[in-house]
């Protein structure tokens, strides 16, 4: 009697686990995902790896291109999963705000409504004028050399040429130059210039522009094919400085010159084709602050191609202190001069790198 209850109560036991199982594994079936479409994340992911195949460090900061990168690889993994359309969705979400940051951070983005205060193409191609295709629309006018300096035959006017990338360009010789009615904007607390030229020859006096030469800025290159840039500080010292590497810009070739004063940082940088090749600071150079206001001499064009107005040499005959009035110091640019631009801002590396890529030829 008691052997068959025994075998009744683990019978009932037996059934008693096998319906609990038939029980759960209908539960894990009952609470299986019910997967969503990918449809829309997976044309995101493509899109989101073509952006990623594209960011390098000269279009990008280095930690923006990892942070976006990291986060498309945990999308694609989470991706690769079955998922509900919830989570699909909130991984496309994820995915586009990654991208829309990134491309925030791009260097080719430079707010030129704000910070480009004046900035030719030299597309004219015909007339006596250049005009700015910044929000100033600056007006350069075409001047010819000082025939009391060079002489009457030696003398020429700006003409029009190809330029850099298409388009047209200016060539100056014989102290041809332009120049532009002057305002504060030329004299910001912060300074980019970026140029392409392509001189006849380099010698030491070939004057790209100039403001107030000393007493304001001039950029030139010199017979050792380097950029030559000097600026007053704002706490009156002068600074004279160049990227102090030879034949980095080379005759009747195109090249792209970038020099920026950074009055926040105390640095002076100058760019060759994009890359950087020298950087100033206030221990090595004293770098300082820009002057912002000009009073003795007072404020003088704007000048493009020329180190000096003639009511600047007129004035330098009486006391002679610059060495104007002979030819052998009389500074011109020799060359072509295209795609000039003055920002109020000290652009970034990559910024000068993207700016060289998109205007290269």
């Amino acid at each position: 009697m008691k052997m068959k209850n025994l075998i009744r109560v683990r019978t009932m036991l037996l059934m008693l686990l096998v319906s609990s199982a038939i029980f759960l594994g209908s539960c894990k079936k009952d609470a299986a995902i019910v997967e969503g479409d990918k449809t829309v994340l997976t044309a995101t992911i493509a899109t989101a790896d073509a952006l990623s195949a594209k960011a390098v460090v000269a279009d990008y900061p280095q930690a923006g291109i990892t942070t976006y990168q990291t986060t498309l690889a945990t999308v694609k993994t989470a991706a690769a999963t079955p998922l509900t359309q919830v989570e699909i969705d909130n991984l496309n979400i994820q995915l586009l705000a990654a991208m829309a940051t990134l491309n925030t951070q791009a260097y080719g983005f430079i707010d030129e409504s704000k910070y480009l205060n004046a900035g030719w193409h030299f597309d004219e191609g015909t007339g006596t004028t250049a005009t700015a295709f910044s929000t100033v629309k600056h007006v350069a006018s075409f001047k010819g050399g000082n025939s009391a300096i060079l002489g009457a035959t030696a003398v020429g006017a700006p003409t029009w040429v190809a330029g850099v990338k298409g388009g047209k360009a200016v060539y100056l010789n014989g102290g041809a130059h332009l120049e532009v009615p002057y305002t504060n904007a030329f004299l910001p607390a912060n300074l980019t210039i970026s140029v392409w030229i392509k001189a006849d020859e380099l010698y030491e006096n070939n004057y790209i522009l100039s403001q107030n030469f000393w007493q304001g800025y001039k950029l030139q290159t010199q017979g050792g094919g380097k950029p030559f840039f000097t600026y007053k500080k704002v706490d009156g010292g002068i600074i004279d400085a160049d990227n102090e590497t030879d034949n980095s810009v080379k005759a009747t070739q195109w090249t792209h010159i970038v020099v920026s004063v950074n009055g926040t940082s105390n640095e002076l940088k100058f760019y060759i084709n994009g890359t950087l090749t020298k950087t100033w600071t206030a221990a090595n150079k004293g770098i300082g602050p820009i002057i912002q206001t000009l009073s003795a001499p007072a404020a003088q064009p704007f000048l493009i191609g020329c180190v000096a107005t003639d009511d600047e040499l007129a004035n330098d005959a009486g006391v002679g202190w610059m060495g104007w009035t002979t030819a052998a110091n009389f500074g011109y640019f020799k060359g072509v001069i295209d795609e000039l631009k003055i920002y109020n801002i000290a652009l970034a590396d990559g910024q000068v790198s993207k700016l060289y890529n998109d205007e290269k030829p």
